[in-house]
Formats: C-alpha cells, structure tokens, sequence
C-alpha cells in the first residue's frame, strides 16, 4: 500500500524521493554561496539538496487559502521557532487571528528527540469558540510536537478539529489517515520520502545559524570539510 492510500487525509502539491539530506533556505544566503555549499563532498557521497522555501510558500498559501474558504471560527497556532518562518512568508497567516506557544524538539546523538510543547493561551481554561485550529510549522518530521501540542491541549478546545499545515513533511509513521494522530488533515507544500520510508534528515539554515552545536554536529556528520560547510552557511 502506497503512502497516498494509507494517508488518505495527507494533502501535498509535491513529492520527491532523496536519499541525500536536505537544508531548507529560510534565509537570505548568497547564490554563490549556495552553489559552493551544493558542490561540497559529502561523507558518504551522497546529494545535499538545498530547498528554497519561496516556492513552498506559495504552495502552502493555496492550501491555506482553501482551507479558510471551508471552515469557521478558525484560530492559527504557531509553535516554537519553526513557525516564524512560514508564517513570515504568508498574507493569510499574518492576516488571521493567530497566537504563539512554545514547542520544541530536544535531541541529543545517538537517541530518539524529544517534543515537547505548552499550552495554547494558557489565560483561557477552556474555550468553547474555536472550532477549527490550524497548526503551521516549517517541518513535520516524526509527527510528535504537533502531535504532544494537540494531547496537551484538545480538551480545553473540546468543539475544534485540528489542522496541520507545513512546507515540508516526512513521509508519515503515525497510524491516523492523516500522518499526525488527532488531525483531521495534514497539509504540506512538499512530502520527501527516503530509502525504505528512513527519515531524511532535514534542517533549516536558521536554526543551523542559530545552533552552534547542531551545526557543528552536522558539519561533522555530513561533510569531509566540516569547516568549510560552517563557513558558508554563516
């Protein structure tokens, strides 16, 4: 069974298959410095694909765009830092009501991340209004943050159905025909599928830039010139 039969509630404009790493442009970086990045050897030979996030954006503003034709009430959520970007990038978000809450993904080397995420405007012990909630992130890599978000906070929204959207998201692990438990839909700019459905790994430049440690971790993991992959992505 194929990805698209077992989440029949996953929407995409684009599919690609890699099994290469990926870094999401999200933002400014120099065309020069994109085209030395793109030709570094990599440790194991294999392809860095660099993904401008403009396209992306477009792509998920027409899914935005059709869903707020179709539902009411609606109240975006922005988790974490991640969702700056998107957010940044679209009219529809800045123009919708729409509120922050912390989420975030911990990691360490050699085991499993961790998410973890806050309460939806924690001020409101429940709120009986809202009747749709769309969740905007940069990646759905495992599921777990937008899934730890809906746990942590679908009872004191007990009228809404829950929305995912994104520019870019893994091939789905969850068993939910969406991809994420508790969402009636996922929608993404873009789905990338590795070798026997692997997570392809995936980072931003921001948080490269804003990470020191992950991104030496990742210089080290993935380059035969770390040094030069820290420079260029400065």
């Amino acid at each position: 069974m194929n990805s698209s039969e077992r989440f029949k509630s996953l929407c995409f404009a684009k599919y690609f298959y890699t099994d290469g790493c990926i870094i999401l442009v999200d933002e400014l970086m120099e065309s020069e410095s994109q085209k030395e990045l793109g030709s570094l050897a990599t440790v194991d030979g294999k392809q860095l694909i660099l993904l401008d996030t403009k396209q992306l954006a477009i792509n998920l503003e027409g899914s935005l765009q059709e869903i707020i034709q179709k539902e009411e009430d609606i109240l975006f959520v922005f988790p974490g830092n991640g969702s700056n970007y998107p957010k940044a990038l679209s009219l529809i978000c800045q123009q919708s009501y729409g509120v922050g809450v912390y989420a975030k993904r911990f990691w360490t080397p050699g085991s499993d991340p961790i998410a973890r995420a806050g309460a939806i405007m924690p001020e409101i012990f429940m709120n009986l209004r809202v009747a749709t909630i769309i969740v905007v992130d940069d990646v759905i890599s495992s599921g777990q943050t937008m899934y730890k978000l809906y746990k942590n906070n679908e009872w004191r929204f007990p009228r809404a159905k829950w929305i995912g959207a994104c520019w870019l998201s893994q091939v789905p692990q969850m068993k939910a025909i969406s991809g994420v438990n508790g969402y009636e839909r996922i929608f993404t700019a873009c789905v990338v599928e590795g070798p026997s459905k692997r997570r392809v790994p995936i980072n931003s430049l921001s948080t490269l830039r804003s990470e020191p440690a992950i991104a030496q971790d990742y210089a080290r993991r993935h380059f035969s010139n770390g040094e030069a992959f820290l420079r260029l992505i400065s």
